[in-house]
């Protein structure tokens, strides 16, 4: 069959995770375990950061505590690729050209709307 590969995300919120929070990422693991495929999982901390009144810090903090919880669901350290933008995309500069250009191409009530703010 095809290649493919997973793709999700997180925009941390909180220290922990809830069942709520984990249930998407247990179907995720499934779904690696049985195509056996990479997983790219993406922790939207500046979304968080600009949109909610959290610092910098806290959804740094936030990102790395929701990492860990779900690493510990036990998914292919081989084949999981997880990051946080803060700390991803100045490292990066394809990323964080893409990001820019998205970023420009959308206004504040564009992106309020996609983040339903």
């Amino acid at each position: 069959g095809e290649k493919f590969f997973l793709y999700t995300g997180r925009g941390p919120s909180s220290d922990a995770m809830h069942m709520g929070h984990l249930i998407p990422f247990m179907f995720t693991k499934w779904l690696q375990d049985v195509f056996d495929v990479p997983l790219v999982i993406q922790m939207t901390d500046d979304e968080k950061f600009l949109w909610k009144d959290l610092t910098m810090e806290e959804t740094q903090h936030q990102a790395i505590e929701n990492a860990k919880d779900i690493i510990a669901l036990g998914f292919d350290v081989k084949k999981t690729f997880i990051f946080a933008n803060l700390s991803f995309m100045g490292q990066c500069p394809v990323v964080l050209s893409n990001h820019l250009q998205n970023t420009e191409m959308c206004n504040l009530q564009s992106s309020q709307g996609l983040f339903l703010v």
